[in-house]
C-alpha cells in the first residue's frame, strides 16, 4: 500500500494535467494543496513501505498513522469528485454514480488497514 501512495504521490508532478479536473478550484478548500499532499504521497509511501520491509526499523506504525491523516485530508477532493462528477484526464471515466462510490468504498477500505497498522500490537 505504500508503494500504491508514493507512486500516486509521482503521477501528481509527472502527469499534472491528468488530476488537474478532480481537484476543487481555488477559493474552496483546494487547489493549493496538490503539492504539499503529493510530497506527504511520495514520502509517507516510502517510508511505510520501507519500513514494512525491514529496510528501515522504525516500524510501520507512524508511516501508516500519517498516511491515514493524509486520506482523511484528501477526502474532500474525493467528494468534489463525487459530488461534480469530475474525472481524470486521459483516464478510463468511472461511472456516475457506481465508480466514485466504489472509489470512496476503496478510500475505507485503505483507512481501515491504516488503523490497523497503526494500532496493532
Amino acid at each position: 500500500l505504500g508503494l500504491v501512495y508514493a507512486l500516486i504521490g509521482l503521477a501528481h508532478f509527472f502527469k499534472t494535467e491528468m488530476f488537474l479536473p478532480i481537484v476543487p478550484p481555488k477559493g474552496t478548500w483546494g487547489g493549493i494543496w496538490q503539492v504539499p499532499s503529493s510530497v506527504c504521497e511520495v514520502l509517507g509511501g516510502l517510508w511505510l513501505a520501507l519500513a514494512g520491509l525491514g529496510v528501515l526499523d522504525t516500524g510501520v506504525q507512524v508511516p501508516a498513522a500519517l498516511l491515514g491523516l493524509l486520506t482523511v485530508a484528501v477526502t474532500p477532493s474525493n467528494i468534489y469528485s463525487f459530488t461534480h462528477d469530475a474525472q481524470m484526464t486521459g483516464a478510463p471515466p468511472l461511472p456516475y454514480p457506481s465508480g466514485h462510490i466504489f472509489r470512496g468504498f476503496l478510500q475505507c477500505i485503505f483507512l481501515a488497514i491504516f488503523w490497523k497498522l497503526t494500532f496493532r500490537d
